[in-house]
């Protein structure tokens, strides 16, 4: 799934329009497409690609309410933060300010 960028993109498009359909109906789908976001992000690529197509609703804890256990909410924590962390480069935060 991670050989190319459009692969990427068509995924992302596909799992974003899942949780629009599963955030009202199905927390179990939703952890799943969580996972396979989180799964996702174990690529550098991926995961800088991810940031323009992540659903809003996962950033700003929309769905919070529909997740049924603390396990899927710590998957959601660190997928928001892998892929703000990698919008924001390599060359950004503290350790860059200090000149490491």
């Amino acid at each position: 799934m991670c050989e190319t960028s459009h692969r990427y993109v068509a995924l992302a498009i596909v799992l974003a329009q899942m949780v629009d359909s599963a955030e009202h109906h199905s927390p179990r789908l939703l952890k799943h497409i969580i996972r396979c976001y989180h799964r996702l992000t174990d690529d550098a690529s991926a995961c800088s690609i991810l940031h323009k197509y992540l659903p809003i609703s996962l950033i700003n804890g929309t769905v919070n309410k529909y997740l049924q256990d603390d396990l899927t909410m710590g998957l959601l924590q660190q997928l928001v933060y892998r892929v703000n962390s990698a919008s924001r480069g390599p060359h950004t935060g503290l350790a860059h300010m200090m000149g490491m």
